[in-house]
């Protein structure tokens, strides 16, 4: 099934992309919400807190979909139960993902494999085309979230899905120690570096539930997530104690959060739940409310330029509460087309003097906003400023 399209001769290779890029929009439009679960390090139970996550939310009646693009080493399928499902074929002739519940689909590298342990030795080409394969040649349907368990660290898996899934959300996972806590500001380096906006931090170990008394003891320190989280001026979204039982339970294939419903523990991933909940419509609300805005403007050095599609560059302008907070000036990659790349730079607004019609039909289907009252030749700043104070308005 995956297929290598850096084998695909270089014309044939550029067809191949954009048709497989228009898939991922129609795909992606389906789904409400995408968070990639990731941590600066090994062995902090991020794949945990992904799995309890992704049920917890179909506990909720939220239609949920879990991507495990952990190439090497996929644990969502034993975590699951399911280590050798098999991809359902629709009417249609497409493929669907792993069905576990009816609220809750899961994908993994695993199914498509020969043999059960066979080993992935995969680069980075390949692992490319084939996350970007999971989202679009599957037909994942309509999702009020998807899921997407990473592998540890800012490799070729994390980047893949940032450029992939432009509008997703990070959640961090650390641990109290301070190793975890220096890796874990890894990771958020590199969500500001890919653009994208971080939904909060989960501090995961933070103290130890006793197997005999039931009672917790900071075993493992505690607190360190926390003030790490007010540190860098994010969310925390909750701390999730050591229990033995997570461990029995994820590799009996039955998640805590359902399988000891009433544990402390399952109480800690169900806080943990109702704060995404909470977390992401904010997130939501600030783009549909106009708090949140990032707005792309084509540019001839410092002033607008007059014709979008000719730009050689992009000044795209962050912007939160009426302040801009961050300025960056980019090169359009001349093969790339114009609307996909503006999607994959997360912009929310794109203001220029004037747009080809089929351009501005294609953006405003990717829900990217555009505005055509700036004169051409002002100043790229000083058009975000009227923007700001209302004297340029959106259509």
């Amino acid at each position: 099934m995956i297929e290598n399209v850096a084998n695909v001769p270089g014309s044939d290779r550029s067809a191949i992309l954009e048709q497989q890029d228009r898939r991922l929009q129609e795909q992606l439009a389906k789904i409400r919400h995408k968070i990639m679960v990731m941590s600066g390090k090994g062995g902090v139970g991020k794949s945990s807190v992904a799995v309890n996550l992704a049920i917890g939310l179909s506990l909720q009646d939220f239609m949920v979909g879990l991507l495990d693009v952990d190439l090497h080493g996929p644990n969502v399928p034993k975590m699951l139960g399911l280590r050798r499902a098999h991809l359902p074929r629709r009417p249609d002739g497409r493929i669907g993902p792993v069905v576990y519940s009816p609220n809750l689909k899961f994908l993994s590298i695993e199914p498509l494999l020969p043999e059960e342990d066979a080993a992935v030795i995969w680069r980075g080409p390949l692992k490319i085309s084939a996350i970007r394969q999971f989202l679009s040649d599957i037909d994942w349907g309509k999702l009020d979230y998807l899921i997407i368990d990473a592998p540890p660290g800012t490799g070729d898996e994390p980047m893949t899905v940032a450029k992939t899934i432009p509008d997703a959300y990070a959640l961090l996972v650390t641990t109290p120690q301070e190793v975890s806590l220096i890796d874990v500001k890894k990771s958020y380096n590199f969500c500001k570096k890919v653009k994208m906006r971080i939904l909060g931090l989960v501090e995961n170990m933070s103290g130890f539930i006793c197997p005999h008394c039931g009672k917790e003891v900071d075993l493992f320190k505690r607190g360190g997530g926390e003030r790490l989280a007010e540190e860098l001026g994010i969310k925390f979204l909750g701390r999730i104690p050591v229990d033995p039982r997570v461990v029995a339970a994820g590799d009996s294939g039955k998640p805590m959060i359902a399988a000891y419903p009433e544990s402390k523990t399952a109480e800690a991933f169900e806080e943990l739940v109702r704060n995404v909940i909470a977390a992401t419509e904010e997130l939501y609300r600030d783009i549909q409310e106009g708090r949140f805005m990032r707005v792309a403007i084509p540019v001839e050095g410092p002033l607008v330029a007059e014709d979008i599609e000719k730009a050689p560059l992009f000044a795209i302008y962050d912007i939160e509460n009426g302040m801009v907070k961050v300025k960056d000036v980019l090169p359009k990659p001349e093969d790339a087309p114009l609307d996909l790349w503006l999607k994959e730079q997360v912009a929310t607004h794109v203001l220029a003097p004037s747009f080809p019609k089929k351009l501005k039909e294609q953006l405003l289907n990717m829900g990217i906003k555009t505005i055509d009252k700036i004169a051409p030749k002002m100043k790229s700043d000083m058009a975000v400023q009227d923007l700001l104070a209302g004297i340029i308005k959106e259509d």
